[in-house]
């Protein structure tokens, strides 16, 4: 399998953000070759990954300086993103890192999750700082639902796999979507409501995407492309604000999984999501179901 890496979309313009960006990458260039393909020591990873560490760090705090600087509007959703990052996320993968003794599947969760993360933020976040992504949300309202669908789905899904995308329309959830993965992202509120988000998509598309997305090919899904498009899904969460009328930092991630067929039938089997989007591309079909989680009794 070829190397991840960096592609020029990426790139947003300014110089001392596309050049810590270029850097990150590297590095997770740099432990995936090491460690995942020529399978060299724990200390290698080691000090791999506390260079991104002290890296990513470094970036945040010269691109926070830089969003103060100009005064960009969105700076306090920004950092929270930020130090999600850096106080939540990366600390819990150094730990499962460590509790595994670095093995194979905890260094391809690591690579996936930074890499997934850095992509979304880019293309998503990191564009809206000088007004190249559309950073509007409104509550999802007939009269508006094409324009809101594609502010917060289509346009930044197209920045993400570099390639069209079109809203076609409602899908059922009695229909099939052929050789179908499953992926179910489940967010909880203060209030301890719960919202469940569903990709449905080709296998053979959701490869393509991951490589579109990382500038590779992957023949089969292995911890990297899970990893990695579980956080391309968590960033397209920062958008789904207008389905619920809620601030995106009020979601907090509780679980993200595959799941069979079987299982999604039989989530669905008495009643339809509150929202099912179907979404064509030149490959084929996915879908996109949004649903708040009904409570018990």
């Amino acid at each position: 399998m070829r190397q991840i890496q960096w592609q020029d979309r990426f790139n947003i313009g300014v110089e001392i953000v596309d050049k810590a960006h270029r850097r990150l990458f590297t590095i997770v260039e740099k432990m995936m070759d090491l460690y995942v393909e020529k399978h060299e020591n724990r200390f290698a990873c080691v000090e791999g990954i506390k260079y991104f560490k002290a890296y990513a760090l470094q970036h945040f705090a010269e691109e926070e300086a830089y969003m103060r600087q100009i005064g960009y509007a969105g700076y306090s959703a920004h950092k929270k993103l930020h130090d999600k990052m850096r106080l939540e996320t990366l600390p819990a993968l150094e730990r499962l890192l460590y509790d595994s003794n670095f093995s194979t599947e905890a260094v391809q969760r690591f690579i996936g999750v930074c890499t997934g993360w850095l992509t979304g933020h880019i293309l998503i976040e990191d564009r809206a700082i000088i007004g190249t992504a559309d950073n509007k949300s409104a509550l999802l309202r007939p009269e508006g639902e094409l324009s809101v669908i594609d502010t917060v789905i289509v346009s930044p899904l197209q920045e993400i796999f570099g390639c069209q995308i079109q809203f076609i329309g409602t899908f059922s959830t009695k229909d099939a979507i052929l050789n179908a993965q499953y992926y179910e992202l489940t967010y909880s509120t203060q209030e301890e409501r719960l919202l469940r988000i569903i990709l449905i998509i080709e296998e053979r598309m959701l490869l393509r995407a991951a490589g579109l997305a990382f500038g590779i090919d992957f023949y089969e899904r292995n911890e990297i492309v899970c990893f990695a498009m579980q956080e391309i899904a968590q960033n397209l969460i920062q958008r789904a604000e207008f389905v619920f009328g809620r601030r995106p930092d009020e979601y907090q991630l509780e679980t993200g999984r595959f799941l069979e067929r079987e299982e999604f039938c039989e989530i669905f089997g008495a009643r339809e999501p509150q929202y099912s989007l179907l979404f064509e591309v030149k490959e084929g079909c996915f879908a996109l179901c949004f649903d708040q989680i009904p409570e018990p009794g």
